[in-house]
């Protein structure tokens, strides 16, 4: 999994590194069992200090996404799939939230927002739930949208 700071972000860095966790769960990029990268790699990846990594990995443990073996790494608990689907939902009312206030800050009305949201709906084909997206090279595209 390779992590990615906004450092323009209002959100503090480690909240951005669970929120990046749990969306790769919630989203089916990661299992239970799946290993996430050491706190070193990790910080080293996002050039950010290990304590703050080590506090995403904290948090993450205590709300159970997160289960650490000494010597083995932090794997991605049995417990984090059940949060998936009200988790997916969750982040995308979030990034709803954001896409508003941008219209707003770009002075687009209601009707011009679903116009455009219409539009790209038409350009963009979401994979359908129970047909999985086919991989087209080396990296599989499963999860994401492609532009038809």
């Amino acid at each position: 999994m390779i992590f990615q700071i906004d450092p323009n972000s209002p959100k503090p860095v480690y909240q951005q590194i669970m929120d990046q966790a749990k969306y790769a769960v919630a989203s089916g990029r990661l299992g239970v069992g799946d290993r996430l990268p050491t706190i070193r790699e990790v910080a080293v990846q996002t050039r950010t200090n290990r304590n703050t990594v080590a506090r995403a990995y904290a948090e993450l443990e205590r709300e159970g996404f997160l289960h650490t073996r000494t010597g083995q790494g932090s794997f991605i608990s049995g417990e984090a799939p059940t949060h998936g689907r009200d988790r997916s939902r969750r982040i995308l009312a979030e990034r709803m939230d954001e896409l508003l206030a941008l219209a707003h800050q770009f002075r687009l009305d209601g009707a011009e927002l679903e116009n455009l949201l219409r539009e790209r709906l038409r350009h963009v084909r979401l994979p359908d739930s129970n047909t999985p997206v086919k991989s087209q090279g080396p990296e599989s595209t499963e999860g994401r949208y492609e532009e038809s």
